[in-house]
């Protein structure tokens, strides 16, 4: 484990202060096991008085993170452990703030955090590793910093390369557009590695179709309002030039609809690069204006974080033994268009997802570059 920024003399007083403290805490934690007496699960390392799982996200309104959560609360109910689903509401701060609240618990926490900007990454893994806790970041992180750069506690980060599904989508919107057209982007979070990722995609589309004109690209932070309202803008800046829209995401992408819809302009296309959330699936399956989504299958997301933090905090991994490509790593993703969709409406069963989680490295497609 790093130390960071402490003098040897502070170091040293540090580990003494720990390991009385540790001492008090894990003579509490047996008392209450003792008096508990329940099992955390059938991978074994504990009892429910001595684990705290921990989700965090922005917002439950997006169906991305609601559907992150439910297969979060799925997972932790498997093992008969406390869930506790931090919402920062895309604030950084208070994201920070809550996870070092719930880590001054004392208990030993088990992590999935949804992170809101790359730069939160560090203080993340830090606090998390100060406190002895395990924790798997999602989606966000400086491409300089590695887990393996800061402990073992930070077991892993895992994302999925929004290329493709940029690449992807902005393809399908072309090949409707039969080539040719004026096009509006929108744009997430500025600082998001997947929002970075989805945007170098449809440029490299771009790139490849002489006749799409990019017309206006727009950062709207994933959201649907402010999707809505920077289509509105722009249908009416551009009116009869805008042939097609593609969102970085489903949130997007229905906002970008509905304003198409009010213009009275059901001629637009209408691509996501990612969520596969119901109402887009719907949308894609009925014949709307909606055409392509791609699913990083928001449930698994929720769960294999802490698939993978709670085999590392009772010892079924060793992360001092894992490949860097096991500490950081994309995970499969899958285009969803009218010929599959149904497949993908589908609510998968509880045993069969929860089976899907025992490797949590069966979906790892390689190492993030």
């Amino acid at each position: 484990m790093k130390t960071f920024g402490l003098n040897a003399t502070r170091r040293a007083s540090s580990r003494r202060l720990f390991a009385l403290g540790a001492a008090g805490v894990l003579c509490s934690a047996l008392a209450a096991c003792s008096a508990a007496g329940s099992s955390a699960g059938s991978d074994g390392g504990g009892s429910g008085s001595d684990f705290q799982m921990v989700t965090a996200v922005r917002s439950l309104s997006n169906p991305y993170e609601a559907q992150w959560v439910q297969g979060a609360k799925w997972y932790a109910e498997s093992l008969h452990l406390p869930l506790k689903t931090i919402v920062y509401n895309g604030d950084s701060q208070k994201e920070l703030s809550d996870i070092n609240a719930v880590l001054a618990t004392g208990k030993k926490v088990i992590m999935d955090i949804n992170v809101n900007a790359s730069a939160d990454t560090q203080a993340i893994a830090r606090a998390v590793t100060n406190a002895g806790g395990y924790v798997v970041t999602e989606w966000n992180s400086p491409s300089s910093l590695h887990p393996w750069d800061v402990s073992d506690h930070w077991v892993a980060h895992v994302s999925y390369n929004g290329v493709p599904g940029g690449e992807s989508a902005a393809k399908i919107l072309f090949k409707a557009l039969g080539g040719n057209g004026g096009i509006i982007a929108l744009q997430g979070i500025a600082d998001n590695t997947p929002a970075i990722q989805r945007k170098a995609g449809l440029e490299k589309a771009l790139a490849q179709a002489p006749g799409i004109k990019l017309l206006s690209s727009q950062i709207a932070n994933w959201d649907q309002t402010t999707a809505y309202n920077d289509t509105k803008t722009l249908l009416t800046k551009y009116g009869s030039q805008v042939k097609g829209i593609w969102a970085a995401n489903d949130d997007m992408a229905v906002g970008a609809e509905r304003a198409a819809d009010q213009a009275n302009r059901k001629d637009i296309e209408i691509v996501s690069a990612s969520d596969a959330t119901p109402q887009v699936l719907k949308d894609i399956a009925s014949g709307g204006q909606i055409l392509a989504t791609y699913s990083t299958d928001a449930r698994y997301d929720g769960a294999i974080g802490l698939a993978i933090a709670y085999q590392a905090a009772t010892g079924k991994i060793d992360v001092s033994k894992l490949s860097h490509s096991k500490r950081e790593f994309y995970i499969k993703e899958f285009p969803v268009t009218a010929a599959n969709v149904k497949k993908f409406l589908a609510t998968p069963s509880k045993s069969v997802f929860l089976q899907g989680l025992q490797d949590p490295f069966a979906r790892n497609v390689g190492p993030i570059s």
